[in-house]
């Protein structure tokens, strides 16, 4: 059985290696470190699931999921903000966009796992 695959979308290194530390055991793990770098993936993997941040310079993750979710091919993967905007309306204008959930940095192992089985 092959394993699910999950794109991290997220210029935060820091946040990055919490993230590939606790799914890279049961999870196909790729992340890039910029919006475009992960528009650019897309052209070649897709993932059942993408984990976003926001606040990144150039592309920003909302532009992403403006991206994905006006490309028939990408519209339908479940994607997961992961950022440090705490604001209610930043959560709303991702919703919104069509995220499908939105979790606020610091990232708990706990919700990121519970996350992730709920859309695998």
């Amino acid at each position: 059985m092959s394993r699910a695959k999950i794109l991290i979308i997220d210029d935060d290194p820091v946040c990055t290696g919490i993230l590939l530390a606790m799914l890279g055991d049961d999870y196909e793990v790729t992340a890039v470190n910029s919006g475009s770098g992960g528009i650019e993936v897309l052209q070649s993997l897709t993932p059942d699931l993408i984990l976003l941040d926001i606040t990144m310079p150039h592309v920003n993750g909302y532009q992403v999921i403006q991206h994905l979710k006006g490309c028939e091919e990408t519209a339908k993967i479940p994607v997961v903000v992961i950022s440090s905007l705490a604001e209610q309306s930043d959560k709303d204008f991702a919703l919104k966009l069509g995220v499908d959930d939105y979790i606020t940095k610091p990232v708990m192992p706990d919700a990121i796992q519970e996350m992730i089985e709920a859309y695998l």
